[in-house]
């Protein structure tokens, strides 16, 4: 679950979420909105939809994003059942601390794991660096092991460029996982996964499907189709899980893991 993800968090980054919505929370507070109940020994446990934007702002996040904000209303909304504790004066709602904790934790996910893998990134090739010196200054001691000291460099730097991200990184010789499972899947299972993800847009024309993204938004609009309640954690973790893009959205390819994953293709 994305609470999880936010337990994984370092901890100045949690700091950095609650923070922001304190800060939303007194906000609120200050204006009379909300009510007594929505306090915690005088932490709020709740902001209004309308102080998300600014919240999001706090943690460098875009504060228009159709995709993040869709989350938070259904989120204010009571998740399709809404009742009198999720109204606010202003006709917003109220988003609680867990679902704001799940949703800013996979967000700021992806820029965490950037930051760390800089890190080491850096310090190994100082290392390297390091290690070339050395190199260089025992030239002149051994004669014999020119060889090596040319390989030295060659080998660090090779080893250098397959870390990282295996997206970014891997060669054409070997195929990403998405490019794996896609050439793992059969025609039937091809067809399958097409008929399935067309379910999700069926205004759009049957040749521009395969150009087609799930959104939250979608999954959203199909939940209510379906008369199912998937809270905010639940949709951004299932986006999460098998999404190889950066906006989180899943493509055909991405739907074609999901399909096999859950043996529907």
């Amino acid at each position: 679950m994305a609470a999880n993800v936010f337990d994984a968090l370092p901890v100045q980054v949690q700091r950095r979420i609650d923070r922001a919505f304190v800060s939303a929370g007194e906000k609120a507070v200050g204006s009379g909105f909300i009510r007594d109940e929505g306090l915690d020994g005088g932490t709020p446990t709740q902001i209004s939809m309308a102080d998300v934007p600014s919240a999001l702002q706090k943690l460098d996040l875009p504060p228009d994003d159709d995709q993040v904000l869709a989350v938070f209303r259904n989120a204010a909304s009571g998740w399709s059942a809404p009742s009198s504790d999720h109204v606010d004066p202003t006709g917003g709602g109220w988003v609680s601390r867990d679902d704001w904790r799940a949703v800013c934790a996979v967000l700021l996910e992806q820029h965490t794991e950037d930051d760390s893998d800089a890190a080491p990134m850096q310090q190994e090739s100082d290392m390297d660096a390091g290690s070339d010196d050395q190199y260089f200054r025992s030239e002149g001691d051994d004669e014999d092991s020119d060889d090596e000291y040319i390989e030295g460099p060659s080998t660090s730097t090779a080893r250098r460029r397959t870390r990282g991200r295996t997206a970014a990184k891997s060669s054409p010789a070997s195929p990403s996982p998405a490019s794996s499972s896609k050439s793992k899947l059969t025609k039937r299972q091809q067809e399958a996964t097409l008929e399935a993800f067309a379910l999700f847009f069926p205004e759009v024309a049957p040749e521009d499907i395969p150009k087609q993204k799930i959104m939250i938004k979608d999954i959203q609009r199909v939940a209510k189709l379906l008369a199912e309640k998937i809270k905010a954690d639940e949709m951004v973790e299932m986006l999460d899980a098998f999404s190889t893009s950066p906006d989180k959205s899943v493509g055909l390819e991405d739907f074609g893991r999901i399909m096999v994953a859950a043996r529907l293709a």
